[in-house]
């Protein structure tokens, strides 16, 4: 049974959100305290703090959950993370890149770490993409099977050829200027509380996409 939403809008919304956050800074807090063991040669102790942490990361998304923090249907948030996982070579080099200036030994190791970092966004955006396709092909192979069983018209099946052709002409698309999250439809259909499902920003916040 799904726990999707347990607390939204009632009176607990707020206790479970700071459970939320409070779990996910807990998560910062052991993850931090594994890398200064490793670094020190407590290794039992960083795979313990490790393991600690990957808990606590676990509570907080279930808090998340919870609250519906996150929308049901999450395919568009996978999308928006893949592209700014994909992208991270165009965010991070010039950043490491200052980090080696400072010139201490700290820094240039801490920039060799960056740069391990930044390849693994890269095969985290590639990972997803994978997961994304795959998704889009098992939804046209169910609209397909639907067709050929009578459950859909010909004009309610939806084809790639379609779909573009609905983009192209009908759907806006519109950006988080924050975190980048596509907002697929007009931002008009949405309530005047809207936020960003990602950094939670209002609709000022997002801009039409070209």
């Amino acid at each position: 049974m799904s726990i999707y939403g347990a607390t939204a809008n009632t009176q607990l919304e707020d206790i479970i959100r700071k459970s939320e956050e409070g779990e996910a800074n807990g998560a910062v807090i052991y993850q931090t305290l594994a890398l200064l063991a490793r670094e020190q040669g407590f290794t039992e102790e960083a795979q313990i703090f490790s393991e600690i942490a990957n808990m606590e990361s676990h509570h907080s998304g279930f808090y998340a959950a919870m609250n519906a923090k996150y929308p049901k249907d999450f395919w568009d948030i996978v999308k928006s993370i893949q592209q700014a996982e994909e992208n991270a070579d165009s965010r991070m080099p010039e950043t490491i890149a200052k980090v080696r200036a400072l010139g201490t030994e700290e820094a240039i190791a801490a920039a060799e770490g960056m740069e391990l970092i930044c390849s693994q966004e890269r095969y985290h955006g590639e990972i997803l993409k994978q997961l994304i396709a795959r998704h889009e092909r098992n939804q046209l192979q169910e609209e397909k099977n639907n067709c050929e069983s009578g459950a859909l018209s010909e004009d309610n099946v939806k084809t790639p050829e379609k779909n573009e052709q609905k983009n192209a002409s009908e759907v806006k698309v519109y950006v988080c200027k924050v975190c980048g999250y596509e907002h697929v439809g007009s931002l008009d259909d949405e309530p005047d509380d809207y936020v960003c499902p990602l950094c939670h920003k209002g609709k000022e916040y997002f801009v039409e996409k070209v």
